[in-house]
């Protein structure tokens, strides 16, 4: 796995990457938070471990942050701020664990490993094409930062979309991604429905039109 490992006590930095190292994984380092959010920003991780108490910018900041950019990355807090008040503010902002120094190795690196097995299931399943990000599982998508929450309908229907971008989705796939197999669906309930995801991406409206309707047959996912 590729880990970034922001942590500003070096002697403890060395000591955790190179039991990450040992383990087959890629670390790479940063010792204050300005450089650690450029670094989480502009390259791609599979696990950050993030102290809480860094030079320039927290990790509390830096979790706030990388969530608002709708990042999924997992990210294990590694701090020896244990008070609940914190603990509790770190995983509302977003945080998939949190682990106290002082600690032992062993168990650090069995929480790495964890945290990337549990983490790589919903990271296979979000979707990103022409500025919309979708996550299915939670039913929610962004746009331009704004988040959507949609129905479990609307987010099977724009799953089914999002999935042949650029070529055309049928009536009868659209249908089958959406309602119960053999559901009598009748009449235009297909357009409602979609009418209502339009609607609430922004279509036509806040937005250049991404779904586009192809009479009689389906429609067309499409940034074009």
């Amino acid at each position: 796995m590729k880990v970034l490992l922001v942590e500003d006590d070096k002697r403890i930095a060395n000591l955790v990457a190179q039991g990450l190292r040992e383990g087959g994984h890629d670390v790479t380092n940063s010792y204050d938070g300005v450089e650690g959010t450029l670094l989480l920003l502009n390259s791609r991780y599979d696990v950050v471990l993030l102290d809480i108490n860094l030079p320039g910018v927290s990790g509390m900041q830096i979790l706030e942050t990388v969530r608002s950019r709708q990042s999924v990355v997992p990210i294990l807090m590694l701090t020896a701020v244990d008070s609940v008040p914190d603990v509790l503010k770190a995983f509302n902002l977003g945080a998939d664990d949190y682990i106290v120094k002082p600690f032992l190795l062993q168990i650090l690196l069995a929480r790495v490993e964890a945290i990337a097995r549990r983490t790589q299931t919903v990271q296979n399943t979000i979707l990103r094409i022409a500025g919309i990000t979708l996550n299915p599982e939670l039913r929610v998508a962004w746009r331009d930062g704004r988040e959507i929450q949609l129905t479990q309908k609307q987010a099977k229907l724009l799953k089914a979309l999002m999935r042949r971008s650029g070529h055309l989705t049928s009536r009868e796939e659209l249908i089958d991604a959406a309602w119960e197999k053999g559901a009598d669906v009748k009449g235009n309930t297909l357009d409602v429905y979609m009418h209502g995801l339009r609607a609430k991406l922004g279509d036509g409206a806040e937005a250049t039109p991404l779904i586009r309707t192809v009479h009689g047959m389906g429609y067309i996912f499409s940034s074009e």
